[in-house]
């Protein structure tokens, strides 16, 4: 739908070394320090494959699991972990993607005979989803929900998917593509920030994919920059200042690699962030710049679970997986998805059977709680 894979991109597209810099402090590669993260296994009775998508500051999470009919469930975790499935239009398979900090949570609804629905759920005002729609036989893609309410996302018809923001005042608006003269272009926005910033990317087809911006009242799609029309990139997430993160073309190989757009939508890329691995991507950032993502894609165009999971905080590059308090059933971290103002992350990994869990990991530093690596 929005995440495609594609074979990796040819040799000509590498940049020169005097194009693309690495982030000016380019951030040391940890060892194994001691633990920073409190490790806290989200859960869902009966269920599997546990897909968690988003944080708030409250720490409520937002995400997806199979029920025991294997059905796709639409989830929310409250901060002390409890479970509650949220209420669908009818028989089918749904997701939660974002949740803001007023607790708005957009998401997604297939029932397999119409097109997907886009799905906003308002706790303060009804259990029960608004449903969002567009024209007749087009999909609704919600991907981001700002504070302020603001429903951002793709919708269209199959492989026509155009950029979205939907208010309670003006409904779904149309911000349209990048270039409309362009023969199969499609635009989707990943994330919005508390000023109506908008990224995401275009693409014309798998391997052909840019970042973009925009904003929330005016209609259009813009190029985040001349380097980011050159080179394949795509933003995924703002923070509150208006600092970017994504992926991007690598200068040393023609490998997607986790990347910071700076002010003008040029990027650099985050030295480190791959660990291990040839590519990889920025998931998130919070207001303090801390950032998330995964490593190991493989030839995916989008930030998709890896084969690692990492955080870039004070400067440094960690494996998540070297720096959690317990293990628990994990064997492999595959990404850190999501991260809240409090520092505390989400994402998912892979348990001994291959089965897909999801973890929320609690900052232990300044916690008393965790000082002598509790795990309870």
């Amino acid at each position: 739908m929005i995440l495609r894979s594609h074979r990796s991109a040819p040799s000509r597209h590498r940049l020169p070394a005097a194009i693309l810099t690495v982030v000016a402090s380019a951030p040391a590669l940890a060892g194994t320090p001691a633990p920073l993260y409190h490790l806290v296994t989200l859960d869902a009775p009966g269920g599997s494959a546990i897909a968690a998508h988003d944080i708030n500051d409250a720490g409520q999470v937002v995400g997806r699991y199979l029920d025991a009919g294997f059905n796709g469930r639409a989830a929310l975790w409250d901060a002390d972990g409890a479970l509650h499935d949220l209420a669908l239009p009818g028989l089918g398979d749904g997701e939660a993607d974002a949740i803001n900090n007023a607790g708005q949570i957009v998401g997604a609804f297939n029932d397999y005979q119409n097109p997907q629905a886009g799905l906003l759920w308002d706790p303060g005002v009804s259990p029960q989803p608004l449903v969002l729609t567009a024209d007749a036989g087009a999909f609704v893609a919600p991907l981001d929900i700002g504070d302020g309410g603001e429903v951002v996302g793709g919708y269209g018809q199959p492989a026509q998917e155009r950029a979205f923001v939907w208010t309670a005042a003006t409904g779904l608006v149309d911000y349209g593509l990048q270039d409309a003269n362009m023969q199969f272009q499609q635009a989707r926005w990943s994330a919005v920030n508390a000023s109506g910033v908008l990224v995401g990317h275009w693409n014309q087809h798998s391997s052909n994919v840019h970042a973009i911006i925009g904003q929330v009242g005016s209609a259009s799609v813009q190029s985040m920059s001349s380097m980011t029309e050159a080179f394949a990139s795509i933003a995924t997430a703002v923070n509150d200042g208006g600092v970017a993160v994504g992926l991007g073309l690598a200068a040393a190989a023609p490998e997607l690699v986790p990347v910071v757009f700076a002010a003008d939508g040029s990027y650099s890329e985050i030295a480190g962030a791959t660990l291990d691995q040839d590519n990889g991507c920025a998931a998130a950032i919070n207001a303090a710049g801390v950032i998330v993502g995964s490593a190991g894609i493989g030839t995916a165009s989008g930030c998709v679970p890896g084969l690692k999971a990492w955080v870039l905080r004070d400067g440094t590059v960690y494996d998540l997986y070297d720096v959690v308090d317990d293990h628990g059933p994990f064997t492999s971290f595959q990404i850190g998805r999501a991260i809240n103002a409090g520092g505390v992350i989400v994402g998912s990994g892979l348990t001994a059977d291959h089965e897909t869990l999801s973890f929320r990991l609690v900052p232990i530093a300044g916690d008393p709680v965790f000082a002598d690596g509790f795990d309870g």
